[in-house]
């Protein structure tokens, strides 16, 4: 995680105000805002043994409802049984924010089993959005070699 100087965190010249006034160009400028800049998360998908199981979207709406820059994600912990992947695909959405219609460009994170495997595997991703903020994702995955309820693609 990148540490912001305490000179940026206090503003230029020892002025808060005008710290919050250059946060309130980029977002709401609020006392947490610092401390939302990174998270983690714990995320399930579950799905078939060997077949292609959906276990994240990631997009970038701006409040005018086009596509910002899509974010960047790294692998830092691997599954032990089987592999994850990225795609790039174009995702249509209804009634997002502000947003009554639109289609954006998205990343899919994909897993896939090896291919009799059948229990749990974990992951772990780090998303790096284009506005700062960082979220570390720490996904399980429950395979099993019967029929999907879950999100398989």
């Amino acid at each position: 995680m990148r540490r912001q100087s305490s000179r940026m965190m206090g503003g230029p010249g020892g002025r808060p105000w005008l710290a919050c006034l250059f946060a309130a160009a980029i977002t709401a400028c609020l006392p947490q805002w610092a401390n939302a800049q990174s998270a983690t998360v714990q995320r399930t998908a579950k799905g078939a043994s060997g077949k292609d199981i959906r276990i994240g979207v990631y997009i970038n709406v701006l409040a005018n409802c086009s596509s910002g820059p899509l974010p960047a994600i790294q692998m830092v912990v691997p599954p032990e049984n089987g592999s994850a992947t990225v795609k790039r695909a174009k995702v249509s959405l209804t009634n997002y924010k502000n947003c009554m219609a639109l289609e954006v460009p998205a990343f899919i994170g994909i897993y896939r089993s090896k291919p009799d495997f059948a229990g749990s595997d974990h992951l772990t991703l780090v998303v790096s959005y284009p506005n700062g903020r960082t979220e570390t994702q720490r996904i399980t995955i429950t395979v099993g070699t019967g029929q999907n309820h879950g999100r398989e693609i």
